[in-house]
């Protein structure tokens, strides 16, 4: 017979082993379909998730309870943070922690010339840049043909070329060390919709997709999400 003390052990190092990732969602700034929203997440297999929207965010992103998380995605909208804030996100790279940030959450931090090199990217918004030729812009309720242009990578596993009615945002600037993951010829849409970069000691991976419930429910965003959650919470 298995002595109980072994047999406990064993036990542990299972539960261990599968434990959930435990993410921390931070909205607040944009408006959104917020039920069908957490719903996505939900509907993810596997994971636990706590939520938090601005200005709680800050606080908590500034606190050592922020060590519990395995992953944080960004779904704000704060093109205004103040640059004092640069600290918050220096501090969580130089941590290590890994993020996931969607679709608005390009637009935030405008201010901030390293929040982009963090992200992997910027959309430019007139008020923060003279030069409207750097503006970009966006497209409501387009259908993006979607392409892997990395099928290798553990983000795009099981993904092949799909169909998302979605938002395109168009002439954003994308860091030429950020590592592309999907693309679309779409005519009011970046070349490059998802990319992944390393950020001092943080893996920061890009999704544009996500304006609204149309989006939500499209099984390879959840597919992607999944995906994306369980490579980034398992180095």
């Amino acid at each position: 017979m298995m002595p109980r003390i072994l047999y406990l052990w064993i036990l542990l190092a299972v539960a261990g082993c599968s434990k959930s990732p435990e993410i921390l969602v931070i909205t607040g700034g944009h408006a959104y379909d917020t039920t069908e929203f957490f719903e996505l997440f939900h509907s993810l297999e596997g994971i636990s998730f706590d939520s938090v929207s601005h200005p709680a965010a800050l606080e908590l992103l500034s606190s050592s309870k922020v060590g519990k998380y395995d992953l944080l995605l960004f779904y704000d909208y704060l093109p205004d943070m103040p640059l004092a804030d640069s600290v918050v996100f220096r501090n969580l790279t130089q941590q290590g922690i890994p993020m996931i940030f969607m679709h608005h959450a390009l637009c935030t931090f405008q201010q901030w010339d390293g929040y982009p090199e963090m992200v992997g990217g910027k959309y430019v918004m007139p008020g923060y840049e003279p030069d409207s030729s750097l503006h970009s812009g966006y497209a409501h309720d387009v259908d993006l043909r979607i392409e892997v242009l990395d099928p290798s990578h553990p983000v795009t596993r099981g993904i092949s070329e799909f169909m998302i009615h979605d938002e395109g945002y168009y002439n954003i600037q994308i860091n030429k060390e950020a590592h592309p993951l999907l693309g679309t010829s779409h005519q009011y849409c970046a070349p490059q919709v998802a990319w992944v970069k390393q950020c001092d000691n943080s893996t920061c991976l890009y999704l544009m997709f996500g304006h609204d419930k149309q989006a939500y429910v499209n099984e390879h965003l959840k597919l992607l999400l999944q995906n994306s959650i369980q490579w980034l919470s398992n180095p």
